[in-house]
């Protein structure tokens, strides 16, 4: 789904935050499985939908693993094709 068709869902005014780097917002969307924070890139076209527990995530991590996010922009930091 895109961010496109969860706009309808959205719940409050989006939040935008943003510095000389960079601009996101922020904005609570209801979904049939509960809440989700959806985090978008007006410049990228970038966007993810995290759930409660995906956000209780980053919170678990280090200023290493933001570091290394920031350092490799557009890419993942597990390849996922290892997964599948």
């Amino acid at each position: 789904m895109s961010p496109l068709g969860w706009e309808e869902h959205t719940t409050g005014e989006p939040i935008v935050l943003g510095n000389e780097f960079s601009e996101i917002t922020v904005s609570r969307v209801e979904t049939r499985n509960g809440s989700r924070l959806l985090i978008q890139s007006p410049k990228s076209g970038q966007w993810v939908a995290l759930c409660p527990l995906e956000l209780e995530a980053l919170t678990w991590q280090g200023p290493q693993t933001f570091s290394a996010m920031i350092g490799n922009p557009f890419s993942p930091l597990v390849d996922e094709e290892d997964d599948q």
